[in-house]
């Protein structure tokens, strides 16, 4: 990140927002924050249901300009120009949306999962390369302050080679929001807690982690939902150097305690995180030392304010703005974002991977090559 304050430019990058239902919500807060300081501006929405763009229009209020609407991408390309697509909708989506946004010039911003097939994901990959594009996947916990600060300690070997890694994704939700809409649940268009949720902290810990998957083993489990996927998941991501990646993932808790955790020890010293009801917190400590959060997230956050002013700080709990804040800085720079398209193939892979050892009930080798989510279909008819 850079640390000079950031300029204004000569305009704006025009944003079209393809979503516009739960997801897209803290997009459009980052999306928001950067347009009221002459960075972004929200050019187009789409979607195919015209009352939850009346409900983003009423929302950004009178004071804003009004941006174009369409129930598809196709027809808004013919009423505004613009430099960057997000894509909130369905994974189920994502690939023919990107790629119809690619056509049109426009760097890219992607909810995770990047998209549902490992071959897709590779072609989008290429074809965002071919047309010089950026591709932004939405793994939300590297962008967090501090967690990248975290990483470059880590990866200095100031507490030793890693060892291994947890991660807890306990992400309640009742049974209305599957029943929301029909592909919510599903294996082959959501995913179930796994592509969906845990994810997320998936991502992080293979990030902070630095070391290829080799073997993945997985338990799956369909405890407290009418739903078609698993709404539980535990599972191990065997990795190169003798590393140890271990996942557990639900929304059978409490949907109003959400939360996930992350430890990571390393052979001289620990890391350990939280994200719940909207907080951090952090602990870094290297065997008989001092703790270092403090000192680390104070660093992180003094870059932001002077990059960004002080408003930001009223930003620190969304992580798309600090999505969105990197964003500009890569495509400034010419340099990938913090969570490339890769990073949205390598998490598909391992969820992937983790599917696949539960559906065969063994050890599975890492990539799944040539399994496609499509194949969980009737998992616990079968069970």
């Amino acid at each position: 990140m850079g640390m000079d304050k950031r300029q204004k430019p000569d305009r704006p990058l025009r944003v079209v927002l393809i979503g516009c239902g739960r997801a897209s919500r803290a997009h459009l807060r980052a999306i928001g924050y950067f347009e009221k300081r002459g960075f972004y501006s929200l050019e187009g929405l789409v979607d195919r249901d015209s009352r939850v763009i009346g409900e983003v229009l009423m929302a950004r209020g009178r004071s804003r300009p009004v941006p174009a609407t369409s129930d598809n991408l196709k027809d808004l390309r013919g009423k505004r120009i613009f430099d960057l697509a997000v894509i909130a909708t369905p994974p189920l989506t994502h690939m023919a949306l990107a790629m119809e946004a690619l056509e049109a010039g426009a760097h890219l911003v992607i909810e995770k999962p990047l998209t549902l097939d490992l071959e897709e994901a590779g072609q989008l990959i290429t074809a965002a390369e071919e047309k010089e594009r950026l591709i932004a996947v939405g793994m939300k916990y590297r962008y967090f302050p501090s967690v990248g600060e975290i990483r470059s300690l880590i990866q200095s070997g100031f507490l030793g080679p890693v060892l291994y890694g947890t991660t807890t994704v306990r992400w309640g939700h009742d049974q209305s929001y599957y029943d929301q809409a029909p592909w919510f649940g599903s294996w082959k268009a959501e995913g179930g807690a796994l592509m969906n949720q845990s994810i997320h902290g998936l991502d992080l810990m293979a990030w902070l982690m630095d070391a290829k998957p080799v073997e993945a083993t997985a338990v799956l489990a369909r405890q407290s939902h009418d739903m078609e996927a698993a709404d539980f998941v535990s599972g191990t991501l065997t990795l190169e150097d003798n590393r140890y990646l271990l996942l557990e993932g639900t929304t059978n808790t409490d949907p109003a305690c959400q939360e996930a955790s992350f430890f990571l020890r390393c052979e001289k010293g620990t890391v350990r995180a939280s994200f719940a009801g909207g907080k951090q917190s952090v602990s870094v400590r290297a065997d008989g030392g001092r703790e270092l959060a403090r000192r680390i997230l104070f660093q992180a956050v003094r870059a932001h304010v002077k990059r960004e002013g002080i408003g930001v700080l009223r930003q620190i709990t969304n992580p798309y703005t600090f999505l969105y804040a990197d964003l500009l800085d890569a495509i400034g720079n010419h340099r990938p974002p913090i969570a490339p398209g890769e990073a949205g193939r390598e998490s598909l892979s391992n969820a992937l991977a983790l599917l696949l050892a539960a559906k065969e009930g063994r050890t599975v080798a890492c990539p799944p090559l040539g399994f496609h989510i499509s194949e969980m279909a009737g998992f616990f008819d079968q069970s």
